[in-house]
């Protein structure tokens, strides 16, 4: 009798500590989830989760084919001379931009809204003519850059405008943040809160959308992917020099009419991501979408779900109930396939069911540690194993992107 007690408070013990030790998960889970750095083997994880929900199981609905117009502004360039030394540099065409807003100011109560990605710097004799053409539109937006100097850089044309920045590294586009520098709006929150009527709110470093806290960083599911507006045709696409020859009243009601207008140079500004090449405008507006679908906002639902499966991990990785009887055996080096296998699995379900990725090989990095401590004084490893297992660590985990 007392033995099969103490058996019963051993095990209770053991789902306690798991417990508290899904609850640290937890909270490492929401760091790195708020920051904009991935792993690059990461990218793997997160594509084929996309291609398993949109593809094989096809849960995902795509955005409207009629909801969205995208203007192309790859051949629309003019010279103006550069600000220092001789010569002329190319920019976009500021006076065919002027002719389409002023035909957006008269009707702009007809479009929903417009993302003008076009990066209003140097001088050129038709800024005045666009200033005025979009001086009273509401709902339009134009994009900034940070300067070296970490500032946003101040346009040659007064016009609305928000960050447009992102991290990029070798792999490819991965994470947005919502807010730059802690506090700068970026032109997907502003799109969002546009066009919702909702409000972001910032109190520490919390961030809330109309109250509930949401994350700053996220995982853009790609909604809207490129080969599928580009080289299937699925959504609209026109030239801004062949919609400015039709009459106003076909370009009102046949293009801009109840549409979220995206205009770019969709074949110069092109960046890589996790479904190929992609134009960064592209890129923005499937951030919004993102943020529309509710993605950064965690549900207490979710936090159910990851607590109770981080819990069920932390039992079984923790506290094996068949364990090695050789411990010297045990090969120290590398990641724990077991510790990979089940939070890929956690990784997936969360975005199945919650469309919100967790990001794995940080925590199998921290459990590779964690079990190497509570191992070592079971273990008499050498030297060389040390040395093998730490220059492996670095190998596999250290690939920031």
């Amino acid at each position: 009798m007392e033995s099969g007690e103490k058996r019963g408070i051993k095990s209770w013990l053991k789902w306690l500590i798991s417990l508290a030790h899904a609850l640290v998960l937890l909270l490492l889970t929401a760091f790195w989830m708020n920051t904009d750095y991935t792993y690059g083997d990461e990218r793997m994880l997160v594509q084929w989760s996309s291609i398993l929900k949109r593809v094989a199981l096809g849960i995902d609905e795509d955005p409207p084919k009629t909801g969205y117009l995208f203007i192309n502004l790859a051949h629309e360039k003019a010279l103006i001379p550069l600000e220092d030394g001789l010569g002329n540099e190319v920019i976009t065409d500021r006076e065919k931009l002027a002719q389409f807003f002023q035909i957006l100011k008269r009707n702009q109560e007809k479009v929903k809204f417009t993302v003008c990605d076009v990066f209003l710097k140097g001088q050129s004799e038709s800024d005045s003519l666009l200033e005025s053409s979009v001086k009273g539109i509401k709902n339009v937006i134009f994009p900034t850059h940070f300067a070296e100097d970490g500032k946003p850089e101040d346009l040659d044309v007064n016009v609305p405008h928000a960050i447009a920045d992102y991290r990029m590294a070798g792999g490819g586009f991965l994470k947005f943040k919502l807010f730059q520098h802690d506090s700068l709006q970026t032109i997907p929150v502003h799109l969002f809160e546009q066009t919702t009527g909702r409000k972001f709110t910032r109190s520490g470093s919390m961030y809330f959308d109309n109250g509930r806290p949401g994350l700053n960083s996220v995982i853009i599911d790609y909604q809207i992917r490129a080969h599928e507006v580009f080289e299937q045709g699925e959504y609209p696409v026109v030239n801004l020099s062949e919609l400015l020859i039709l009459p106003e009243e076909i370009i009102v009601n046949d293009f801009l009419k109840n549409r979220i207008v995206l205009m770019g140079d969709f074949n110069g500004d092109v960046h890589e991501t996790v479904f190929g090449s992609t134009p960064g405008t592209l890129i923005l507006l499937n951030v919004y979408l993102t943020l529309k679908d509710g993605h950064h906002l965690p549900t207490v639902w979710w936090l159910f779900f990851i607590t109770l499966g981080y819990a069920i991990f932390s039992r079984v990785m923790l506290f094996p109930e068949h364990d090695q009887s050789r411990i010297k055996n045990i090969r120290w080096v590398g990641p724990l396939l077991g510790s990979v296998l089940c939070l890929s699995a956690l990784s997936v379900i969360s975005y199945l069911l919650f469309n919100i990725h967790i990001q794995v090989l940080i925590l199998t990095l921290y459990i590779n540690l964690l079990r190497f401590i509570i191992r070592l004084n079971q273990a008499e490893l050498s030297w060389s194993q040390v040395k093998d297992w730490l220059i492996e660590l670095r190998e596999t985990y250290f690939n920031f992107q």
